[in-house]
């Protein structure tokens, strides 16, 4: 009896589209299918006739026929290709490279899988990694402009609630861009990377770590969200500390210290309760303003770290206890001008010694399955005193994460960069966290951005 072949399915960029492949659906494209014009749309429809499409209209996620793909839409997959149309499925190398000239940038597929199983899915789940980490290092050069224009989003919006006015319909451009794009996982990384001021930039630094880890956490455990979408979770998140814009600027943006009782600190501790008035005149939902009204209370309410006073735990909902942790995750490893700050791997052993005193235990545990010991973007040094990146985390062995080695033990930078699992490289062991900023100073975002895995 002959044996069937079999076959696998991937994620692939256009560049590791492999003759014999077949393309079961298109999933990322160039900027031009966002907002389609009149042209892009029609020869959408031109040339995928028979096709469903997923694409954002207006403020709703649709699954629409291709015929029906119309002008305005923001294209976000291509799938259930009619078998005749194999001239748009089975790759060859002339379709490759009209997909890469079109602006199409990644494609789920299906492969046959050849002898010598063990070895071939480990080689593809290499590929499959690599590839993940070269998207990863490609959305962080996309957006880092993404995020400067984000935080001055969000100061506006604070400076129009200070003067009386709410309307946060520019930063909701941003946010739709973001999770359109599927970008806020690379960006929570750039909070290690950068120099940030400590209220614009930790809120869409906040902002982007809570909606990665929240719904990184929601698929995991197959639970479904409280929101309404994507948007509205990133949304709350950005305005979390909306409280702070009924305070003063000078007081706000100072970079003293503030004395426990002074009335500064006064002012600043009650910007949770300034909050809710805020939220309620933008119509946000009860959980979004339950989120910035109760983010600084603890576990132990006595603390002096939990205000406002005389609030129950139990009021306290669960995106709110996770949304608290990365509050202070951000304001730890938020790189300012003026202070000394933590590396993200140590940054996360001291807020696990908190877990279970001041932060929930199980979300804790929650945020750690998806962040990892060492959180991708963290700077390491290995064993043979190399420095390396962290690309990817390992569900089987926390400690031991995915690695791109950007200096040798000699202190010479590489320039041909390779994916390590230390989970594989049993060898090699990591002996030391590192604070970017000091090993490469301000460019060390530049220099993180011209990682390129092969």
């Amino acid at each position: 009896m002959t044996e069937q072949p079999k076959f696998a399915k991937a994620v692939v960029s256009v560049k590791e589209l492999k003759p014999g492949m077949t393309i079961l659906s298109y999933i990322d494209f160039h900027s031009k299918y966002k907002s389609m014009d009149a042209e892009t749309s029609k020869w959408i429809q031109i040339n995928f006739p028979g096709s469903r499409a997923h694409v954002v209209r207006g403020d709703k996620k649709v699954d629409v026929a291709v015929e029906r793909v119309q002008e305005g839409d923001t294209l976000t997959r291509i799938h259930k290709i009619p078998p005749q149309r194999k001239k748009l499925t089975l790759v060859t190398e002339q379709l490759a490279q009209a997909l890469g000239k079109r602006g199409f940038l990644k494609f789920e597929v299906k492969y046959q899988v050849k002898e010598k199983k063990a070895s071939s899915q480990k080689e593809i789940k290499k590929q499959q990694d690599t590839a993940k980490a070269n998207d990863f290092v490609q959305k962080i050069k996309e957006n880092v402009k993404t995020h400067q224009n984000t935080s001055k989003a969000v100061e506006n919006v604070m400076d129009d609630a200070r003067k009386g006015k709410v309307n946060y319909g520019a930063v909701k451009e941003y946010v739709d861009g973001i999770t359109d794009s599927s970008s806020a996982e690379a960006m929570s990384a750039m909070v290690s990377l950068k120099e940030s001021d400590q209220t614009y930039d930790h809120c869409v630094d906040v902002g982007v770590i809570f909606n990665a880890s929240y719904f990184g956490i929601k698929a995991k455990k197959g639970d479904p969200s409280i929101f309404e979408n994507d948007s509205e979770a990133l949304l709350g998140a950005f305005l979390h500390d909306i409280g702070k814009s009924k305070i003063p600027k000078d007081v706000l943006d100072s970079t003293v210290r503030f004395e426990r009782d002074s009335k500064e600190m006064q002012l600043m501790q009650a910007h949770p309760e300034m909050a809710v008035e805020i939220m309620q005149s933008m119509g946000l939902s009860e959980d979004i303003i339950n989120m910035a009204h109760y983010h600084h209370i603890k576990m132990d309410t006595t603390i002096n770290s939990c205000y406002p006073k005389n609030v129950s735990y139990d009021e306290v909902i669960y995106e709110t206890r996770l949304i608290s942790i990365i509050d202070v995750y951000q304001a730890l490893v938020g790189k300012r001008k003026y202070k000394k700050s933590w590396n993200p791997p140590a940054a996360m052993r001291y807020l696990d010694a908190l877990a279970g005193v001041e932060f929930d235990m199980d979300v804790w545990d929650d945020f750690l399955s998806i962040m990892g010991l060492y959180p991708k973007g963290s700077l390491i040094q290995l064993n043979d005193e190399s420095l390396a990146f962290v690309m990817n985390i390992s569900e089987d062995d926390p400690e031991r994460p995915q690695v791109v080695v950007v200096r040798n033990g000699s202190g010479e930078d590489i320039t041909h960069h390779s994916l390590l699992d230390l989970v594989e490289e049993k060898e090699i062991t990591v002996v030391k966290d590192l604070d970017c900023l000091e090993v490469f100073g301000t460019d060390a975002i530049d220099y993180f951005s011209k990682i390129d895995i092969t």
